[in-house]
């Protein structure tokens, strides 16, 4: 029996140069934004499917304490990273945390494992999965 293929990694690219999203965070959380984006990209890295659910209350206390933020601190910061376009909107607004560009990023990754992209997940009802995406009622 073969092995599972991974869907996480051990290691994602960082850009030395930052683009308008840490420009931002920065500018409204001071290093605590800073830190708070990048704990969070390790977080989606090492979650299978690289997205994360925080309608379960203790995954997002979770979240809160791997970023060192108060609930309201966290939520801020997440709500302004949704309206900076870094994560998906229409799933934050369900309390999901998906970035297509972090796992854009990645591609190279799944390329060499020969293995297809983690790719959005979207709700049938209530029930979060990760098939097929369909552009009706993500």
């Amino acid at each position: 029996m073969a092995r599972p293929k991974k869907k996480i990694v051990d290691y994602f690219p960082h850009q030395c140069v930052s683009g308008k999203t840490m420009f931002v965070l920065e500018q409204e959380f001071g290093n605590d934004g800073y830190a708070f984006w990048f704990k969070l990209l390790e977080l989606l890295g090492s979650t299978d499917g690289h997205f994360f659910d925080c309608r379960n209350v203790s995954e997002f206390k979770f979240l809160q304490a791997k970023t060192k933020t108060s609930q309201d601190s966290a939520s801020r910061m997440l709500d302004l990273l949704r309206d900076l376009g870094a994560i998906d909107s229409v799933l934050w607004d369900k309390k999901v945390i998906w970035s297509q560009n972090f796992v854009d990023g990645l591609s190279t990754v799944y390329s060499n494992r020969k293995v297809e992209m983690p790719v959005k997940p979207s709700f049938y009802g209530q029930k979060l999965t990760t098939a097929a995406v369909s552009t009706a009622d993500n």
